[in-house]
């Protein structure tokens, strides 16, 4: 049977095998957290069922596969402000014929995507055989790799000093310079940010996963944005997001020319923004590595590798240049 969109009817039965699922890894294909804190991107049965009826609106749609009455597969995807779909989670039978039917998904997935008018859907997927090659049947591409680092609880001490301070409307143009100057060409091809999308007293934009950061946007709060830098050049940022339900908290740090002191800094200052008692958790680019050096420094271990992967639904067509006729 083809993917289909999930009803209401469907929320049990969907929320029991996500929750299965998370008890046995090798059955959730993508996650938007590391797969140990991947019921964070979970809504439980109410939340589903809220979703599916659209009273959350447009922002959370849910799919699933099913053969001759049996639920195979399901994913939950987040529709946020741009003309992209994030999938926040999937979750397969490990049976065989699990992974067909996670492939159908994710074709489903994409034909609605596209019916929406989306240009692009996105996926933190294991860095799994399986999960891997599913994805790359149904026509996403990999643009780089991820590692989560994980604290129970916040360890770090006082910054060395206040190196950041509050990022605001105005810092969109220098944040945007400072994303173009620190992030490979192919990274910024798949994520397709804009100026406008760095304006920090907006939602969305490039602070929705999976641009500078992970997880379910649905779950967290930002709780601060610290731009570092002068008027010749930005040296750094650093985001906090506060968790909600059984969400961690997440923050992204990135600094210019492995300056691994100065991310320890920020680091700091952004986590005093966070209240204690939650996991913090820290998504860091194969780009980035500096700055999970300067995290196991502070007391932060390694958790999960992901692969972020992205399929294109509509392909940029360049307009026609003219040159100029020579009259004589």
């Amino acid at each position: 049977m083809p993917a289909r969109a999930a009803t209401p009817f469907d929320a049990p039965r969907i929320s029991a095998l996500l929750e299965r699922s998370l008890h046995s890894p090798e059955a959730v294909l993508a996650s938007a957290l590391p797969v140990p804190y991947a019921a964070g991107a979970v809504s439980g049965v109410g939340g589903l069922v809220l979703g599916v009826a659209g009273i959350t609106g447009r922002r959370l749609h849910v799919f699933l596969e099913q053969y001759r009455g049996q639920l195979r597969s399901a994913a939950l995807v987040y529709d946020g402000r741009r003309p992209e779909w994030v999938v926040l989670l999937l979750a397969a039978m490990f049976e065989p014929g699990g992974a067909d039917s996670a492939f159908r998904l994710l074709s489903g997935i994409s034909a609605a995507a596209a019916r929406a008018g989306m240009q692009r859907l996105f996926a933190a997927v294991p860095d799994e055989a399986r999960a891997r090659e599913t994805f790359f049947q149904a026509g996403f591409y990999s643009y780089t790799r991820e590692t989560w680092f994980v604290a129970t609880r916040a360890q770090l001490v006082e910054p060395r000093r206040a190196s950041g301070r509050r990022a605001g409307s105005s810092d969109a143009h220098d944040l945007f310079r400072f994303y173009a100057a620190t992030t490979p060409h192919a990274v910024q091809r798949a994520e397709q940010l804009s100026i406008p999308d760095f304006d920090a007293s907006r939602r969305g934009g490039a602070y929705d996963p999976p641009h500078l950061v992970g997880g379910n946007p649905l779950s967290m709060r930002r709780a601060a944005a610290l731009i570092d830098g002068d008027e010749r050049a930005t040296r750094a940022f650093a985001f906090a997001f506060e968790g909600r339900d059984r969400h961690p908290h997440v923050l992204k740090v990135r600094t210019r020319d492995g300056d691994v002191d100065l991310a320890q800094d920020l680091a700091r200052q952004a986590l005093a923004a966070l209240p204690p008692g939650r996991a913090v958790t820290v998504p860091v680019r194969s780009y980035e590595e500096h700055v999970g050096r300067a995290l196991l420094s502070e007391g932060f271990r390694e958790a999960a590798t992901s692969m972020l992967f992205v399929k294109e639904l509509a392909v940029k067509i360049e307009e026609r240049a003219f040159a100029p006729a020579v009259v004589r």
